[in-house]
Parts: C-alpha cells; sequence; structure tokens
C-alpha cells in the first residue's frame, strides 16, 4: 500500500542465491572445466594423428625443410610447453582446486554444526544431571520467592508478572540465539536426567516414532508425544456453504496469500461458527485441465499441556509429534480432506501459519503424501521447520519468521541452507512474544518480501507466479473440519 512501512528484513538464507546453491555453482563450473580438459586432450591427440597421416609423410620427402617446420608448430600446439596438452592438464587442476575448496567448506559447515550440537547437547545434560541435586535449593528458593510474593497487592503481582514478561520477551527478540540453544539442549536435558537411560536404548517402543538412539530435542519430543497416548487418529468433515475464510479472489503476491490464510484462521471458535473450530481450506486456481490448488493450514488451536476435551486436533501433542517427526492427526487429516476435495493427482502449494507451516513441510517431505499430490510449493509463517532436513527435488519452499516470535525457534536449529529453500527474517517484533506471533505480523512481513529486491526471494516469487499459483483469476474454496476421533 502507498506510504506504508514495512519491517526491514534482516536475513535471507537458503534459495538460489544460498551458501548451498553457491557450492552447487561451484562444483558445475568444476564440471565445465572437466569438459573443457576433455575436449583440450582430445584436440591434443588430433596432432599425433596428422602427422603420422600417410599422405603428409610421403610429402616430406618432396619438401624435407617445410615438412620440419610444421612438425615443429603442430607438436608446439599440441604438447608444447604452451600447447594443448599442458593446457588441459592446468584446466584440470583448477577443477581439482574448486572441489577441493568446495570439500573444505561443507566439511567446515558440517563440523561448525555438529560442534554446536555437542555443546548445547553437553550443557543440557550437564543441567539434567545437577537439577536433582539442586532441587532442594531450587524447591527452598521457590518457597521464599512465594512467600514474598503473597506479601504483595494485586497491583503490584500484576507489575510484577507485566516485567517478567516483557523481561523474557525483551531476551528473545535481542538474542534469539539464547533461546534457540537452549531449546536444542533439550535432548542432553532428557539424557541428563534419565542417567543415559534413553540413549541408545529401546525405550520407546509400539505406535511411536520407535526407539530413540541417542537424545537429541526431537526424541524428548517424541518421548513426550508417546506419553500424551500418541494419537493419530482423525475425522474430516466438508462444511458447505461457508461465510467468511479465504476469499475466492487468487492470491496476487505473498501478501494477499497470507491474508487468505489469516482469514482462514479466522473461522476458529470464538471468531466464527463454533462448528468450523478445526478448519482449512482448500481453494482451486485455474481451470482444467491446468487447475492447481492451495491448501491454507492455521495454526495450534490448545496450547495446554495436556490434551484437552472437544477433540482438537491442532494440540500440543500434535506439535510435539511434528517436532519429533511422527505420524500425527492434523497431517492424516490434511491428506484426506485432501483425497476428499478430489485433489489425487494435481499440483498444489500448502501454507500454513505456526503447526500448520510445520505439518506443510512435513507433508511435502513424506514419500506417502508425495504418491497422491505434487507439493510445487511451500509457504510458512512462524513454523519450526528446521526438523525436516530436506525436501523433495521438486518442491520449493519459503520460510517467512519475525524476530521475537519464540514458536519458530522451537527446533532449536536454523532452517537448512538448500537451493530450493529460502528462509526470511524480518522484523516487527516487540517484546510481546504472543503478539510476535500473530499473522497481522507476517502479513507484514510478506509484504516486505514482496517489495524485496533479494535474489533467493525473487526467484522464489517468480516461480510460483510462473507456476500458477499468483495471478489474477479466482476459484472456489472448499472448508473441511479436522477433529480427534470421539474415542479419545
Amino acid at each position: 500500500m502507498s506510504g506504508e512501512v514495512l519491517p526491514p528484513i534482516e536475513s535471507v538464507s537458503g534459495g538460489s542465491y544460498g551458501v548451498r546453491a553457491g557450492y552447487a555453482q561451484m562444483l558445475a563450473l568444476a564440471s565445465r572445466y572437466e569438459r573443457q580438459a576433455g575436449d583440450l586432450a582430445e584436440m591434443a591427440t588430433t596432432g599425433g594423428r596428422v602427422m603420422a597421416d600417410g599422405d603428409l609423410l610421403a610429402s616430406s620427402v618432396l619438401s624435407p625443410l617445410s615438412f620440419a617446420e610444421a612438425e615443429v608448430q603442430v607438436l608446439d600446439a599440441t604438447t608444447g610447453a604452451d600447447g594443448l596438452t599442458v593446457r588441459a592438464v592446468g584446466i584440470e587442476a583448477d577443477a581439482v582446486g574448486v572441489r577441493a575448496v568446495v570439500a573444505a567448506f561443507v566439511a567446515s559447515d558440517a563440523f561448525a554444526q555438529h560442534l554446536g550440537e555437542a555443546i548445547d547437547t553437553t550443557l543440557g545434560r550437564l543441567a539434567g544431571q545437577a537439577l536433582p541435586r539442586a532441587l532442594p535449593v531450587l524447591l527452598a528458593a521457590g518457597g521464599i520467592t512465594y512467600v514474598w510474593w503473597s506479601t504483595l497487592s494485586p497491583r503490584e503481582q500484576a507489575e510484577v508478572g507485566a516485567q517478567l514478561t516483557d523481561d523474557l520477551g525483551r531476551l528473545v527478540h535481542d538474542h534469539p540465539d539464547l533461546a534457540q540453544h537452549l531449546v536444542n539442549s533439550g535432548g542432553g536435558l532428557l539424557d541428563g536426567l534419565t542417567g543415559g537411560l534413553v540413549t541408545g536404548s529401546a525405550v520407546l517402543t509400539g505406535a511411536g516414532d520407535g526407539p530413540v538412539h541417542g537424545a537429541t530435542t526431537n526424541d524428548a519430543a517424541r518421548l513426550m508425544a508417546v506419553l500424551l497416548g500418541d494419537d493419530t487418529d482423525v475425522t474430516v468433515t466438508e462444511v458447505p456453504g461457508v461465510e467468511g475464510g479465504a476469499g475466492v479472489a487468487q492470491p496476487d503476491s505473498l501478501r494477499s496469500l497470507v491474508e487468505q490464510l489469516s482469514m482462514t484462521n479466522d473461522l476458529d471458535e470464538g471468531r466464527g461458527r463454533a462448528d468450523l473450530h478445526g478448519a482449512i481450506q482448500v481453494q482451486r486456481v485455474g481451470e482444467e485441465p491446468d487447475d492447481r490448488y492451495i491448501v491454507y493450514l492455521p495454526g495450534t488451536d490448545d496450547m495446554g499441556p495436556l490434551p484437552g476435551p472437544g477433540g482438537l486436533v491442532r494440540d500440543m501433542e500434535t506439535n510435539l509429534q511434528l517436532i519429533g517427526g511422527m505420524d500425527n492427526a492434523y497431517g492424516r487429516g490434511v491428506q484426506q480432506a485432501m483425497l476428499d476435495a478430489g485433489l489425487e493427482g494435481k499440483q498444489v502449494m500448502l501454507v500454513g501459519h505456526s503447526q500448520g507451516g510445520m505439518v506443510s513441510a512435513a507433508l511435502a517431505a513424506d514419500a506417502e503424501f508425495a504418491r497422491h499430490f505434487t507439493v510445487q510449493h511451500v509457504v510458512t509463517a512462524g513454523a519450526p521447520t528446521a526438523q525436516v532436513e530436506a525436501l523433495p527435488a521438486g518442491t520449493s519452499a519459503l520460510h517467512l519468521e519475525n524476530r521475537g516470535d519464540a514458536v519458530p525457534l522451537l527446533d532449536g536449529e536454523d532452517n537448512p541452507d538448500q537451493p530450493r529453500r529460502t528462509t526470511v527474517l524480518f522484523d516487527e517484533g516487540t517484546h510481546d512474544v504472543v503478539d510476535n506471533h500473530s499473522l497481522d505480523h507476517y502479513v507484514s512481513g510478506a509484504a516486505a518480501a514482496d517489495a524485496s529486491t533479494d535474489g533467493s526471494i525473487r526467484d522464489q516469487v517468480e516461480q510460483m507466479r510462473a507456476d500458477g499459483f499468483l495471478g489474477s483469476g479466482s476459484g472456489p474454496v472448499q472448508t473441511f473440519v479436522l477433529a480427534r476421533s470421539a474415542s479419545r
């Protein structure tokens, strides 16, 4: 909009201009060098064949001096100090050098990542080992704090609570790396608390993701999910004639795409009809046979630590399952809704906020899901997605993250730097951790990405447009409600 102040984009990682894309371009250059060296080496052998030609040798008797001069020239051009053979060897050496540099960079990246993981895990393990011994002191401190708290007036208690919340928000906004490292130490904390019982053992068996081998943050999430029941049963109901939600106008930009997602999110209970709690929406763009579909997936509905009544699919259990890389009711429900909508074999874009972004990335990487649908694009807003290590070769992803939003930090790691995967960090955050996760901010962040000249962002957006997901058309919207089975 004219005169609108857009949030600054702090960093862009991955994508067609990312580090990994640079590595790929360097390796492509090395391959080109090798091909050129091969061509020159092949050309160098021509000199020998020319000089061995029978007719040429026969003519040497008639003009020995000119033959000798020609022989010197040909051999110098092919095998001499500046000849083709020497040049071929030099170019081949350049190719080897480029590959060695890339290998060194990759090894350095891997070492840095593994070192960070080891440090986080070790600190978490030490904390887990120290916690039981420090528990009496912590309980005593907690008791003293409670006595002091009880002496405060309600107004003073509210002021202290607001100050603590503001301090936490300030920490997350100003030092998100600290929060990320704290999350990443969760596996070590689990290992320390259990005295190594989990590491390398078969503690987790049955319906979940199988045994935990080595304690990681993902393992801790899997353990919690199993303790909560690891439920994956879901019912899917189409609700016709829904007013509100995503409009029929095709998104023409990232901003309008996230706005559509926000309107789907507004169908939630308390902001719309109660029977639409747990709704997702599917929009058709384009006409057959070139029809394609955008699937809008809202985020967590229930942040309670334990599964609540009402059959909510988007709850903490699903969050834990997604962080742990496990099957989950939300993902199953989305797949069934898409099949019910007739999307079998169709090209689709998955757009999700928070948990909806997590399930979008997980489904795009799932081989079973790929049997039914061709996921060309994934767009996530405020979602931790680093646990999805790689997407299929034909899938592109754009991840929007707001500085100060703690939710994208909950995977404990940065998103992978991959040529078809771009992470955009913008700053419209305050010290209000909850507000920073709001879709209103992500609409602004999407607008900032639209206005950006960054090559990785531009390539992603233009590819969405070329693939027919962004444009000026319109198409019908279907609404489906996902709920956990009544037997829960």
